[in-house]
């Protein structure tokens, strides 16, 4: 009898154990047809903020009550990526007709319209729960609807954070304080930039008299076009930590090769001057900014004049996504980016030529391999000038350019930005040339 009872016991605690073994594994399975899975960890200052909002809003029960999804077939219209990414908001990613427009609504009440860029589009909302019911519809040629269930996947910790807007527009979180001027520099600071400028300006009249210094440093997309930028984000007012930082090289006796006036001059061009998935200014940007510093540098040398743009093709094609792309953890091969991939139409010097800037021909990411390392070239031309470049990585996209107007070029390896007297004595460059970017000047004052 009692051995009767404990089996009794026993099956019912087996029977028990299935049932729950099987709800957990109900539960865990989630439809990649309607929704995308979340990863592990929020890599963004936003981490806490999206941790403690993630069930806010409608639960995924309401959502769940809401009628099921009936997608028809479309011809362009789809969804690619669904990432979590700053102030408790997503974006959802996808292609759509081109010159299309893109309305998005949730059944929480929000409602978003945006352009698009050659085919593809964003849309950036906030969460309304665990899951969020947006519908999108693109209006071209032809009119698409498309809905989806958004569970946004949540980028792992090693992940740079991404700040992503409607239009398909893409920023780095590091180029927030930059845009809302919240880390503009005291007057302290400034002071001893100039200082330490002009201490090195004397230094070179000392041992190598004629030996310039030049500035450029390239915006962030985000200062040039203001109004890509999500309204979340304030735009500051008074002078920027850039122009502080301008004002502070040239009063120390550098040159500083100001494109912020010159890229708003351009921002409308035909060719972009930046990405909208990748963090970098792109080929033409470059080529701009390259005008600007070669005006300038002919003026000494009238050999180093620049090349006028019918020198080089621009080859149009869909390019993979860039950095913010992956970050987002989206698939790059996918989600891809109309642009223009800058080659020389003369006879460039063969070793110029010849470095790999980019990782494939489909991938303008800068390839490590051919972009980080110091590397030097002479072109024989003695009628042009000597450089010695300190850089970061939007050097990748000058670097052809800039060397073909010397005679010997020294890049110095990315991020070496050390002022060492010894080495420039022995090189004896006619310009100390820095390349960096907006969001990286804290680079300036540490070296």
């Amino acid at each position: 009898m009692r051995m009767k009872k404990t089996a009794v016991i026993l099956l019912v605690f087996i029977l028990t154990l299935l049932t729950l073994l099987a709800a957990c594994v109900e539960k865990g399975e989630e439809s990649t047809a309607e929704s995308i899975d979340s990863a592990s960890s929020v890599g963004s200052e936003d981490s806490k903020e999206n941790s403690s909002k993630e069930d806010s809003g409608s639960s995924s029960a309401e959502t769940e009550s809401l009628p099921a999804i009936d997608n028809k077939e479309t011809e362009y219209l789809n969804v690619l990526g669904c990432t979590l990414i700053d102030k408790n908001s997503f974006v959802v990613v996808g292609q759509c007709e081109k010159e299309a427009i893109i309305e998005a609504e949730t059944a929480g009440g929000q409602s978003v319209s945006a352009d698009t860029d050659n085919g593809y589009y964003s849309v950036r909302l906030k969460k309304e729960g665990t899951k969020t019911r947006v519908y999108i519809k693109a209006t071209g040629t032809l009119v698409e609807e498309y809905a989806l269930d958004a569970k946004p996947i949540v980028p792992n910790s090693d992940m740079w954070p991404i700040v992503g807007a409607s239009g398909y527009n893409f920023f780095f979180q590091k180029m927030m304080p930059d845009f809302m001027q919240t880390n503009t520099l005291s007057e302290k600071q400034l002071g001893t930039l100039t200082e330490k400028i002009r201490n090195r300006v004397s230094e070179l009249d000392n041992t190598l008299f004629g030996t310039e210094i030049i500035y450029l440093i390239v915006p962030s997309k985000a200062s040039i076009y203001p109004e890509l930028v999500p309204e979340d984000y304030a735009k500051g007012t008074g002078e920027s930590k850039l122009e502080q930082v301008n004002n502070a090289l040239e009063a120390g006796g550098a040159t500083v090769i100001d494109l912020l006036d010159v890229f708003s001059e351009h921002k409308d061009d035909e060719y972009k001057l930046y990405w909208k998935t990748d963090s970098h200014w792109t080929d033409y940007g470059a080529y701009i900014a390259y005008n600007a510093l070669f005006d300038y540098i002919s003026g000494e040398f009238p050999g180093a004049a620049p090349r006028p743009v019918e020198d080089f093709d621009f080859a149009e094609d869909y390019y993979n996504g860039g950095d913010m792309i992956f970050y987002m953890m989206m698939d790059q091969d996918k989600v891809k980016e109309f642009n223009y991939y800058r080659t020389p139409a003369f006879d460039m010097n063969s070793e110029i030529a010849e470095v790999k800037r980019y990782r494939a021909p489909n991938y303008l990411m800068y390839d490590e391999g051919g972009m980080v390392p110091e590397r030097q070239f002479s072109t024989g031309n003695k009628a042009l000038p000597d450089f010695l470049v300190m850089r970061d990585s939007y050097s990748t996209q000058i670097y052809d350019i800039l060397a073909d107007r010397g005679n010997n070029t020294l890049y110095k390896s990315m991020w070496n930005y050390a002022f060492n007297i010894s080495e420039i004595t022995e090189v004896a460059p006619d310009y100390i040339i820095y390349i960096l970017a907006e969001w990286n000047i804290d680079s300036i004052l540490q070296s």
